[in-house]
């Protein structure tokens, strides 16, 4: 007697066969996305390339490729030994310079997104289905998503629209596609096709690569980015027109950004001048002498003590001491002497 195949098996046999072995079903990714299988295969998407199936038309602002050689500047914590899927070192999506873009301007249109899903009612519940959330809720969830752009070669579960559904595949992202990530600095949405990402999954030990390697790609360079530890409310972000930096608040209007310092870290960084020399110069050093007003207390009481001690010892000490000795002395005790006995007393009348 044979077995009727249920409706799941017998989904993920036809997807098996659409996609020729582009992806495969029932495998759960880190995001418990039933979409997100691997089939061994890993498609490599250069910036403006929508790859298979696409949610919707592309909304990225611009489609620019950046130089093969950038990569971004990240601390890295002593003793962190950390991998992720694959032997890739993850990175949190709270990390500064980790994405980039231009200050006030974002990497992708928004608005256009939603009104490319609100078009397409199936493909907007198949959207919402990967990003969790309601159909009805799908429009406040975009436009809460921060436009940025990618700093490094970036492993993601990029989603295309198949027969009514989301079918998942992994991809990496090359540097410089504009996404919209989440609170957790994660990358939820690709602009260029409009798909929904999620976190990748392993790919297997030699993965079969669909596409064309671009200048400057290294498996081992490629990142994974991890949910921050905590929601985050700015991203700070490397100008892609003059590597300055930019704090952007979350969401997707950009009139907000504003410039920020570069942080301390970054290798090359500057060390800034002090504002002002110090005020004590080394013991073995000679000062410059001070500038009037600047005579320090002690300074000051040196100096009186100099120019009143003497002159005061002299006035009081010698020219009057023998004036007053004489008169008083001399001339008043001699006649109050020579009274005689008995005689009258000064003080009588």
């Amino acid at each position: 007697m044979r077995t009727p195949l249920g409706p799941s098996v017998g989904a993920c046999l036809l997807s098996v066969a659409l996609l020729a072995g582009a992806t495969g079903c029932g495998v759960a990714g880190a995001d418990g996305d039933p979409a997100a299988a691997t089939g061994g295969v890993l498609h490599l998407q250069p910036v403006a390339a929508q790859g298979p199936d696409p949610f919707t038309d592309s909304t990225a602002v611009s489609t620019a490729t950046p130089p093969p050689a950038a990569r971004t500047p990240r601390p890295v914590p002593a003793g962190a030994t950390s991998v992720a899927l694959d032997g890739l070192r993850p990175l949190s999506g709270g990390t500064p310079g980790l994405y980039g873009g231009i200050q006030h301007v974002g990497s992708c249109d928004v608005t256009r997104q939603i009104g490319h899903l609100a078009a397409h009612p199936a493909r907007t519940r198949a959207f919402a289905g990967v990003a969790g959330v309601s159909a009805a809720a799908l429009p406040g969830y975009l436009r809460g998503l921060t436009p940025v752009v990618l700093r490094s070669d970036t492993r993601v579960t990029n989603h295309g629209y198949r027969d009514g559904r989301a079918a998942g595949y992994q991809a990496v992202l090359q540097a410089g596609t504009a996404v919209l990530v989440d609170d957790r600095g994660v990358p939820r949405v690709r602009c260029a096709c409009g798909n929904p990402l999620k976190a990748p999954v392993a790919a297997g030990d030699e993965p079969a690569n669909r596409g064309r390697p671009w200048p400057g790609y290294q498996p081992s360079e490629v990142v994974v980015v991890t949910p921050a530890p905590r929601a985050i409310t700015d991203l700070t972000l490397v100008s892609t027109v003059d590597d300055t930096w930019i704090g952007r608040r979350l969401g997707h209007d950009t009139r907000h950004d504003r410039s920020v310092p570069t942080p301390a870290w970054v290798a090359g960084a500057p060390t800034p001048a002090p504002s002002s020399p110090p005020t004590t110069p080394p013991a073995d050093t000679l000062s410059a002498p001070p500038s009037q007003g600047e005579v320090s207390e002690e300074a000051s009481q040196e100096a009186n003590e100099e120019v009143f001690e003497e002159p005061y010892e002299v006035p009081y000490g010698s020219p009057y001491a023998d004036p007053y000795a004489d008169p008083y002395g001399d001339l008043y005790e001699e006649p109050y002497e020579d009274v005689p006995d008995g005689g009258a007393s000064a003080d009588v009348v």
